[in-house]
């Protein structure tokens, strides 16, 4: 049960019908007759006696109509206490998944100091749930991986990282300056589910005729440095500063990085936003 549920049966009621309740509500006819009829099966009862002249209420739908009114003015009461709250900016932030949780916080912590009054509402996901949240307007802002032909309008490129096979610091490959695909078979791998590149990982093994040993998936980046750092398994990831007891080690003939940047929608111009633009912009990504 949701409220759009009881404001179309009170306003169902208040018509006398479907058809002059769907034109007040400013939605289809179908569309209120499969919302009533999901709040029915909800409820188990039949609430309204569809006639072809008027719309009648059962008697189940006589006894709930007390309550509707109820649980609507509480809903308007509830909007109303909250009225004070709703004058404090809200950014709605989408963030990679693969971004380190370190950086981000220490980001925003300090943005929130220029800005005390602003709340930040974050969203953690994959390129495309982040980008498609954008679009849909459940976000104000994403920090996502930006394709090489961005409008520059709507996008702004924060720091670039390379992707270079990671290890914990006792591993035998540490004394290595690089090393080849073929070492990777039969080394404890550790996947990164959630990684921009990690579609492109079986290509890149099946061509060198590799399969390595998949340990664990991980979905998100801490886990991922975490199992490396502990020695449990070996992956490819985004080089990341300043972490104890991982190596880096260039792997011969595989040049990967990603570019990461903030994106916004082009009607996306209100002074919280710009701010946020701005201090990021400016911002200092030392983890990087």
């Amino acid at each position: 049960m949701d409220i759009n549920q009881i404001q179309y049966f009170l306003a169902i009621v208040e018509t006398g019908g479907f058809t002059k309740a769907a034109d007040n509500l400013f939605i289809s006819q179908p569309s209120l007759s499969v919302s009533i009829k999901k709040l029915e099966r909800e409820l188990g009862v039949t609430l309204l006696e569809r006639g072809s002249r008027r719309t009648l209420l059962t008697p189940a739908g006589e006894n709930f109509l007390e309550t509707a009114k109820k649980i609507l003015k509480l809903y308007q009461n509830a909007l109303n206490d909250l009225s004070d709250f709703r004058i404090k900016p809200v950014l709605r932030l989408g963030v990679l998944r693969t971004l380190r949780i370190e950086d981000l916080a220490k980001m925003i912590t300090m943005f929130r100091e220029k800005c005390p009054k602003a709340i930040i509402e974050i969203r953690d996901g994959t390129v495309q749930d982040i980008n498609n949240w954008l679009e849909q307007g459940y976000v104000d802002l994403i920090i996502t991986e930006l394709a090489n032909l961005e409008d520059g309008d709507i996008s702004l490129i924060l720091f670039k990282q390379d992707f270079l096979l990671a290890v914990p610091k006792n591993h035998p490959f540490t004394s290595k300056d690089e090393i080849t695909l073929t070492e990777l078979e039969n080394q404890p791998f550790i996947g990164r589910t959630q990684c921009e590149i990690w579609g492109q990982a079986p290509k890149i093994f099946k061509a060198e005729g590799i399969d390595p040993q998949v340990i664990y998936l991980a979905d998100r980046e801490e886990w991922a440095i975490s199992m490396v750092q502990f020695g449990l398994g070996i992956t490819i990831m985004p080089v990341w500063k300043g972490l104890s007891n991982i190596v880096y080690i260039p792997i011969a003939g595989l040049n990967l990085s990603r570019t990461v940047g903030l994106k916004w929608r082009t009607s996306q111009n209100s002074e919280l936003i710009k701010q946020f633009r701005l201090f990021a912009a400016r911002y200092s990504w030392s983890g990087i």
